[in-house]
């Protein structure tokens, strides 16, 4: 028989918990981030990021966060690795929305609220040091993932973002080829209000870390999820979270396809919650593998390259990078999104390490000449701080500026003039 293996319950935490870094800003006003956890145990590495609104008022981000778009590269081999995803493509991630491109959430923040966004990741060497590059913020350097028990994915008893409800497992018994979980939701606080969100039934599973199989809810003959209570059979079944009155509880119970009988504990996943650890399965059921594979990337040089539709010849590597991309409008200064795409090319320098780098910037046609020379230097000169920040030899990096002189496009569309606003990477040499 394996080794006992554990279970966690996804739920948002929205009490205090001790993080691994300070919050920092984010480009959402009002909005702080920071890392509570970059931990691997049974099998996953678990991140953890929590945003908080420091504000009296409610805050929408007016962008999705893609989970596509959270990565972890290794500081050493400058590898990328992306979160756990299913057969279907789904991320392992929450609090999800929707599913476009793998998932996605549209964060709304209560006054003075806060949300912890998680991931599950394939684990890494042990004491290995990651750059976390997460949406809307500057990436958090230096993390060492730590081992063992942590402090966010609990059992017991959690909260969920926003304040409000709190979630408790109640049994997780398995017989039958069956496991049956019980959950009791509670609210106690009539002024916080609570969001017209959906439990879907569709999205909950159980999920075994060590095999990195999910194993979903089973359904009746009718094609419905077997959970109760459900307000409606919508997509096979759901519960409205802000049907649950202040001060009285919903009692939920739910069937699932049964893990093997050595797979001793799993993570139990449900939509609008963060992950609790440790919960038993209790009682043997006969079951076989069965369950959804699930796996993480890792994007290494040939995928940096890909990503950043690089020209490769034995003596240069050449590589446009959209100013779009890198800057805001008529700025210099990086923006946290280009993180990504500069992970990316840091990724293809250190793979040529006695290359020179040329790096020269470029803009559109409009303004004038003196203005766009420039802005083209200043644009070159962040992403060549930015490399020698990283790591790579100052004395290996060029920065200059042709301005609008050398365009791409001669035409006089927004499509044109987003062409020619780049930045151009020559890396010559080995």
């Amino acid at each position: 028989m394996r080794a006992a293996r554990r279970l966690v319950l996804a739920v948002l935490l929205v009490a205090p918990v001790l993080g691994v870094a300070e919050p920092i800003e984010t480009e959402i006003s009002g909005v702080t981030a920071e890392l509570l956890q970059l931990r691997q145990d049974g099998g996953v590495l678990r991140l953890a990021v929590r945003y908080r609104n420091t504000t009296a008022s409610e805050i929408r981000f007016g962008t999705a966060i893609e989970y596509r778009a959270v990565t972890l590269v290794d500081a050493k081999t400058k590898q990328k690795h992306f979160a756990l995803r299913d057969a279907d493509g789904r991320f392992l991630a929450g609090p999800i929305s929707d599913w476009n491109d793998g998932g996605r959430w549209w964060p709304k923040l209560p006054p003075h609220g806060e949300a912890v966004m998680w991931l599950f990741f394939e684990p890494v060497a042990s004491g290995t040091v990651l750059s976390v590059s997460v949406p809307k913020t500057f990436p958090f350097d230096d993390v060492t993932v730590t081992e063992g028990a942590g402090s966010v994915f609990l059992p017991g008893s959690v909260s969920s973002t926003p304040a409000g409800l709190t979630a408790q497992l109640v049994s997780a018994k398995r017989a039958d080829q069956e496991v049956k979980v019980r959950l009791k939701i509670e609210r106690a606080t009539p002024e916080v209000d609570i969001p017209a969100a959906d439990l879907l039934f569709r999205d909950v599973f159980v999920f075994d870390p060590v095999s990195k199989r999910k194993y979903p809810l089973l359904k009746d003959s009718a094609g419905n999820y077997q959970a109760q209570p459900s307000s409606d059979t919508n997509e096979g079944g759901r519960l409205f979270l802000n049907s649950i009155k202040p001060g009285s509880a919903s009692l939920i119970s739910m069937t699932f396809m049964a893990p093997p009988d050595d797979v001793q504990t799993a993570d139990l996943v449900l939509p609008r919650f963060v992950p609790f650890e440790g919960v038993v399965l209790s009682g043997a059921g006969g079951a076989g593998v069965g369950g959804i594979a699930a796996a993480g990337a890792t994007l290494g040089l040939e995928g940096a390259l890909k990503e950043l539709k690089a020209e490769v010849t034995p003596q240069e590597i050449s590589i446009d990078l959209s100013a779009d991309v890198l800057f805001d409008f008529d700025k210099s200064d990086l923006k946290p999104a280009a993180e990504t795409q500069l992970n990316n090319l840091l990724t293809v320098v250190n793979s040529r390490p006695n290359a020179a780098v040329g790096i020269e910037g470029h803009t559109d046609v409009r303004g004038s000449a003196s203005y766009n020379q420039a802005l083209s230097e200043q644009r070159a000169e962040s992403v060549r701080t930015w490399l020698a920040n990283h790591g790579v030899a100052l004395g290996r990096l060029t920065a200059t500026g042709a301005g609008a002189s050398r365009p791409l496009r001669s035409g006089n569309t927004e499509a044109d003039h987003q062409a020619n606003r780049r930045v151009e990477i020559r890396i010559k040499g080995s």
